[in-house]
């Protein structure tokens, strides 16, 4: 087990990341993307443009998945693919504008249901939460480290 955390400990971290996740995503998403389309088009626009199969590996889809996720994404209007400079048989993909918006209109959302409640904690909580963000992005970065565009 990691230095000073018990199993009871790691539970009730993976619990409250995943409540906290299903929050955002369940009231940010609307009803036009999936939860895997929006983390899709969140990772192409901070990756892009990328090459399909490191796009499968950054969000741990599998390559078929994928193509058709991108797919559905391209057909939205939200991504565009084209060829790699260095190798022309590769397909990257990239946001488009609409995609752009998307992902900012997105991302805005999330941070302002956030922030709604992370206003309405206790001081002290809001000051534990602040302290505890190193430790948190550290802990994201060793769960999904960036690729070299990242």
């Amino acid at each position: 087990m990691a230095a000073g955390f018990e199993d009871d400990d790691v539970a009730r971290l993976r619990i409250a990341l995943g409540r906290i996740s299903r929050f955002l995503d369940r009231r940010s998403r609307g009803d036009q993307l999936t939860r895997t389309q929006a983390s899709v088009l969140a990772s192409v626009m901070r990756l892009g443009p990328i090459r399909i199969s490191e796009l499968a590996d950054v969000e741990g889809v599998n390559p078929t998945m994928l193509s058709r996720i991108v797919a559905k994404l391209e057909d939205a209007g939200l991504f565009r693919r084209l060829p790699d400079p260095a190798d022309g048989r590769v397909v990257l993909v990239e946001v488009t504008e609409a995609g752009r918006v998307e992902q900012l209109r997105l991302r805005a959302e999330r941070s302002e249901l956030l922030s709604a409640r992370l206003s309405a904690l206790p001081p002290d909580r809001a000051a534990e939460l602040l302290a505890a963000l190193p430790a948190l992005e550290s802990l994201a970065n060793e769960l999904a480290p960036r690729t070299e565009n990242g």
